[in-house]
């Protein structure tokens, strides 16, 4: 009930014309988030089909844990934390867009030469103001989005991006993740090419700060231990032939 509830609240968010694919909970103190909720729209279309597990799953954990906090009252007594949270389609000049919601609150206007048809001075409704931002997914989303949220001092924690330039304090020194760089991962690939005996090794990566950075660690890692990497391809995307072939995918 609870996912059909908070999808069917994305669903009908998507449609206002201030905040699309987004969902706002009231509360004392304003999280922010930023999940995959659609994939890339074709033939340049913002946003897709729905991803279920990368996306909306990731987004009722949030919305779980939120909960679980506000019903709880020896953790945050008498304050209720509450979101904004939005859709980055998983795309990140869209995610950018999206992503200034976080900062209008911190923008100051100057209106003193604006007046409505009464000439009084226009109220401006400025959006909550988010302590932090959970998210993004995509490494390409977060250094896009880090660099303006790190303008306006707002920290930003990922859940799965994982590029090691990432890593780098002073560029991203509002920017911090709960999963460890490529680097872990290529030295275990390369662990694993070396207990099976294995000195030629092709690669093939997708398309992205992902499996592009990935792929360029796990080179860089081999040849100094001696080992040839003749190979390597990129490709816009990858698709594992499951569960007809396990070990078997196609390149997009």
């Amino acid at each position: 009930k609870v996912l059909l509830l908070s999808l069917g609240m994305f669903l009908m968010a998507s449609h206002q014309h201030f905040h699309p694919h987004s969902i706002k909970l009231p509360g004392d103190i304003t999280l922010g988030g930023l999940f995959p909720i659609h994939a890339r729209g074709p033939h340049g279309v913002n946003c897709g089909e729905l991803k279920k597990e990368k996306g909306i799953h990731r987004m009722e954990a949030m919305l779980y844990a939120l909960d679980q906090i506000n019903s709880d009252p020896e953790l945050l007594p008498n304050i209720t934390l509450g979101a904004r949270i939005l859709d980055t389609c998983s795309r990140d000049t869209y995610a950018l867009e999206q992503s200034l919601t976080f900062v209008q609150a911190l923008i100051q206007k100057d209106i003193s030469d604006i007046r409505c048809s009464n000439g009084e001075p226009p109220i401006i409704r400025k959006p909550e103001r988010v302590v932090g931002v959970i998210g993004a997914s995509a490494s390409s989303v977060s250094i896009m989005v880090a660099n303006i949220l790190r303008l306006f001092e707002i920290p930003q924690v990922s859940y799965a991006s994982t590029a090691p330039e990432l890593s780098d304090n002073n560029r991203y020194d509002f920017f911090s993740r709960v999963v460890p760089p490529d680097s872990y991962q290529a030295q275990a690939m390369l662990d694993i090419v070396k207990a099976l005996g294995w000195n030629y090794v092709s690669t093939l990566a997708s398309e992205g700060n992902y499996g592009e950075s990935g792929v360029e660690a796990f080179m860089k890692i081999s040849r100094e231990a001696g080992m040839d990497t003749p190979v390597s391809l990129t490709c816009p995307g990858l698709v594992f032939l499951w569960p007809i072939c396990p070990t078997c995918l196609i390149c997009l």
